[in-house]
């Protein structure tokens, strides 16, 4: 998950200035995020709301995640290198982040089950993921430690809470190696891998895709011919569809305990999805450069609904079960799914104007905390 950055310019080999994040990628990273987002929206939708919603437009929420990993490696290089500096410029930011979005998803989550219960007429006990022991589950979902070694714990029936999981884990595993230093770093990084445990750990690599990427892009080494670029952007768009159709059987839940030969193939699918996306941003950005792709309009609106993806993808389940609980007949209607739907953006976006886009809040808050001082109000080109 992104956020708000600001223009970067890094020296090439020839000493040229590669600005890293122009305002095409910043738009299209923003573009991918919202497509993310939106395809586990559908894939829960047509589970939930919409049956006879299509497969092929509606089955990539697991490849979606690995979007948001891939994404995430890079967005997190960007502004540990140009950005925060200390450790405790980036504690501030990542905190602020996590809980500007994820207190009143929680909440939000945990209304919209209790309607279900009071209101409901399938029991949420019908849906095997449902964890009642929402004391029990807070502390870990408040803490991201709900993933460490094989725990799955679910906070009420917020299942996709469980990304956040290796998320969080993967920002605290980086700073120890990117802030600590070479020695000391590597091993308090080992033992926070250790302590996150092997399923953690299998899937970042993931996640790694995306900061091999910017630093690609920023050390000048996308050199090559616009054409050909744009012929590897559109190659890797089709070769998903390929490893999509042959391979996606072997792909397992990442939060799913597996046998090590199902957790081999299934980190095989997703990397080869998370290599795609990763070469599918390096040729935009080089295809692209030197010229403007996106209208002023339509980046503002890209912009303006991807700064509500965060809260959408963290809230939708639970408001689709409550809806098709609550009104039993929505799944049979032709109208029902794409009401819900559309409900849920709805939702999200209202949320966000006191959640996600109220970021600087939690900034303050987190700075004062850690003694860091409060963000300064620059142009942002990422939200």
């Amino acid at each position: 998950m992104s956020e708000p950055q600001t223009h970067a310019e890094s020296t090439g080999p020839l000493g040229t200035k590669v600005r890293v994040l122009d305002p095409n990628l910043s738009i299209y990273l923003d573009l991918l995020r919202l497509v993310a987002a939106f395809e586990v929206v559908l894939g829960h939708a047509r589970h939930f709301v919409m049956p006879r919603l299509p497969g092929f437009i509606s089955g990539h929420t697991g490849e979606a995640v690995a979007v948001f990993f891939v994404l995430s490696g890079f967005v997190i290089a960007f502004v540990a290198e140009e950005k925060e500096h200390s450790l405790r410029a980036y504690a501030t930011a990542r905190l602020s982040r996590l809980y500007s979005v994820c207190l009143i998803a929680l909440l939000a989550g945990f209304v919209c089950d209790m309607i279900t219960q009071r209101y409901g007429v399938v029991p949420l006990t019908d849906h095997p993921f449902y964890d009642p022991a929402y004391l029990t589950n807070l502390p870990f979902a408040l803490t991201f430690t709900n993933e460490l070694w094989f725990s799955h714990r679910v906070f009420g029936s917020n299942e996709p809470y469980w990304s956040l999981g290796f998320e969080a884990a993967y920002y605290v595993i980086f700073a120890a190696f990117f802030y600590l230093g070479r020695v000391r770093g590597a091993v308090i990084g080992v033992l926070l891998m250790l302590a996150f445990g092997p399923k953690i750990v299998a899937y970042m690599p993931i996640w790694l895709f995306g900061l091999l990427a910017y630093r690609h892009v920023r050390a000048g080494r996308v050199t090559m011919p616009k054409r050909l670029a744009l012929a590897a952007f559109v190659a890797t768009v089709l070769a998903y569809f390929v490893v999509k159709r042959t391979l996606e059987h072997w792909a397992w839940p990442m939060y799913d305990q597996a046998d090590l030969a199902q957790l081999a193939k299934s980190f095989v699918y997703f990397a080869l999805v998370g290599g795609l996306i990763t070469v599918n941003i390096i040729a935009f950005r080089r295809a692209t450069e030197g010229r403007t792709i996106f209208p002023a309009g339509i980046a503002r609106a890209i912009r303006w609904l991807a700064g509500a993806s965060f809260t959408l993808y963290l809230v939708h389940q639970p408001f689709f079960l409550m809806l098709a609980s609550v009104f039993p007949k929505l799944r049979a209607s032709a109208l029902g799914g794409p009401v819900a739907i559309v409900a849920a953006v709805i939702l999200a976006l209202l949320i966000a104007e006191v959640s996600e886009r109220r970021k600087r809040v939690f900034q303050r808050a987190f700075g004062k905390l850690l003694g860091v001082a409060p963000p300064s109000r620059s142009k942002v080109v990422l939200k």
